[in-house]
């Protein structure tokens, strides 16, 4: 296989531009393909290279002086070689042929000292992204260092216009603007490249309040510079969950309704898909077995993966294996109708990939009961009385049993409205209970990574408190 073979045409695969990083996607595609045709003519079974290419500034700033500034690139090649269910992996900061030839080497007798996997492999040729369409990712800022330095110190600006008679600093604010590349090519004849970027905006606070004192954070990330929430938002949300929990009081041990917070509920999210990836399944390391068919959450719930959102945090046109994703349900009206499988996991459950090798891509939680009017404050009032959750502090969960105890943070509500900060407890329950009792989702929704979800309002939790 050469460059002038690939799946996709190199011509128009992206210039150096404005941007942060050195090397185009042909030039990226270019190593991957002599990978991939070094692993063929020693002999390997398979292969699949991945080339990646990264760089971008990040400031952070404190008590009005940068405290941290970074002008960052990097680049790897990886290069996994299949050799009769054999599987071996090596990768190589550099790019030269040289070290290419190095790595694949390595792989290849890495692979020839091991037992065989018979699903271990290359993805099915027809799986492979031949014709998907490429997703939009790459907006590159090309910020210099001296307008990232402006965005930290407009956020502790924001934070320090947010003190009254209690005070509140920025342990760190920051801003930082990345752009990366990466091609991927397997010895079938596929060669796909993309490219995306990342802005980010973020802040530390801590409030005081005579000899006490609390932390808060906040960050804003999108792939484009417009889609981030303002300084001003970003300082103000960072200042707001600090201040607020200042005089938290404890709370008893007791049973209440538990609305979990949309910028936490992502928790809950991931919790609900470590269920239903493969390896859970196979391992059997789950409540729900056979998911497949089988309820999992409450009859209006649904839970949608769509991987070719544009501009999304967790898209991708393909897998790192190759594989197209699909628009889909995972679970739908409670029901799951789809796992998280790569290709060995899917052959081990007798199933086919669904292009999440490295893995989920955004996620969304909705309920077919939400109505747009179903703010906070709405959902406060649909709770009553009860427990507004919007920290979780570290805790254990058994995905094997679904036994669930975290210790939390948050707000004691009452007829729905909020009384005062509430802390120093666990919630506890179990998942299955849990989530087949979810009584509203709201239409409050926040983007947290790849997840996208409103707040929960679980309808019985136990709290252990004093």
């Amino acid at each position: 296989m050469s460059v002038n073979s690939l799946s996709r045409p190199v011509e128009a695969l992206g210039e150096r531009g404005d941007t942060y990083l050195l090397q185009t996607e042909a030039d990226l595609a270019k190593a991957a393909t002599y990978a991939i045709e070094k692993s063929v003519a020693l002999g390997a079974g398979g292969a699949i290279a991945r080339v990646h290419e990264g760089g971008g500034i990040s400031v952070t700033v404190a008590k009005a002086k940068v405290e941290n500034a970074v002008r960052e690139g990097s680049q790897s090649l990886q290069i996994t070689i299949f050799e009769n269910g054999r599987t071996g992996v090596a990768s190589s900061e550099s790019l030269s042929r040289a070290a290419i030839d190095r790595v694949v080497e390595q792989a290849i007798g890495m692979a020839r000292q091991l037992e065989p996997d018979p699903e271990a492999g290359l993805a099915d040729r027809d799986a492979l992204a031949w014709a998907a369409p490429d997703v939009p990712l790459f907006a590159p800022s090309n910020q210099p260092a001296e307008g990232l330095t402006g965005a930290a110190l407009a956020i502790e600006q924001a934070v320090i216009a947010m003190s009254t008679k209690d005070a509140v600093r920025v342990s760190e604010a920051g801003a930082a603007s990345q752009d990366s590349r990466f091609a991927l090519a397997t010895s079938q004849g596929f060669c796909r490249t993309a490219s995306s970027s990342v802005q980010h905006r973020w802040c530390q606070t801590i409030a005081q309040r005579g000899d006490e004192m609390k932390q808060g954070n906040w960050s804003s990330v999108d792939r484009q510079l417009g889609g981030l929430e303002s300084e001003d938002d970003v300082g103000r949300r960072a200042a707001e969950q600090a201040l607020g929990m200042l005089g938290a009081e404890g709370l008893a041990t007791r049973r209440v309704p538990v609305l979990v917070d949309s910028t936490v509920a992502a928790s809950l999210v991931r919790n609900m898909c470590t269920q239903l990836t493969g390896s859970s399944q196979f391992q059997r390391m789950t409540f729900l077995p056979d998911a497949v068919g089988q309820v999992i959450a409450a009859q209006h719930v649904t839970l949608g993966e769509d991987p070719f959102e544009p501009f999304g945090l967790a898209s991708t046109t393909f897998d790192d294996e190759g594989v197209a994703g699909a628009r889909r349900d995972i679970v739908r009206d409670g029901v799951v109708t789809g796992l998280f499988l790569d290709t060995r996991m899917a052959r081990k459950l007798r199933r086919v990939s669904t292009g999440n090798a490295g893995g989920m891509r955004n996620l969304s939680l909705a309920s077919s009961h939400t109505e747009p009017a179903d703010d906070l404050a709405a959902m406060l009032r649909k709770m009553g009385t009860g427990l507004w959750l919007t920290r979780f502090m570290g805790g254990a969960t058994n995905a094997a049993t679904g036994v669930y105890s975290q210790a939390a943070a948050g707000f004691w509500v009452a007829n729905g409205q909020v009384i005062g900060p509430v802390q120093g407890f666990t919630v506890a329950g179990n998942l299955q209970d849990m989530f087949k009792s979810i009584a509203a989702i709201g239409a409050d929704v926040h983007r947290a990574g790849g997840i996208r979800a409103g707040s929960i309002l679980l309808p019985d939790m136990q709290i252990a408190g004093r």
